[in-house]
């Protein structure tokens, strides 16, 4: 390989490392010291990489419903944590605890969500908390196996 190529590619891993980072920091589109809570109906749950998303609607206090999208975290993640890829379905009511988006629109990075029977399921994006839950409930698990 020449310089010039060598350089040329190195540069280009670069920029594309730096385009990743960015891309999950969730500060570029939601205000991450702020909290909203939301109730809504899902009208579709979207389990993909590299984030999840629920679409749903909520009546405004004007009494107009409006479409909102919440995102959380991967698929891959969520599986781990015991969701279904029909976790959600048209008509299910829910609460969504989470961040705000930046620029007003009907967005949310969701750090929770309950049903209406109080189930808290989390699956927000990359909380610490959720996986921590997920690795006691795992370890308890082994424990019990191997009569601990």
């Amino acid at each position: 390989m020449t310089k010039t190529r060598y350089s040329v590619f190195i540069g280009g891993m670069l920029l594309a490392s730096v385009a990743a980072l960015a891309h999950h920091n969730p500060a570029a589109h939601y205000i991450v010291d702020e909290r909203v809570e939301i109730d809504g109906v899902v009208t579709r749950f979207v389990p993909v990489n590299p984030h999840s998303r629920i679409y749903f609607t909520v009546t405004n206090e004007q009494g107009e419903v409006e479409d909102w999208m919440a995102e959380g975290d991967s698929i891959i993640n969520l599986r781990r944590a015991g969701w279904t890829t029909d976790q959600f379905k048209a008509g299910d009511r829910i609460h969504i605890l989470g961040r705000p988006s930046r620029d007003g629109r009907n967005l949310v990075e969701w750090t929770f969500i309950t049903t209406p029977d109080g189930e808290e399921v989390g699956g927000g994006n990359g909380q610490i908390g959720e996986r921590v839950r997920f690795m006691d409930t795992r370890l308890a698990e082994y424990r019990a196996q191997r009569g601990q």
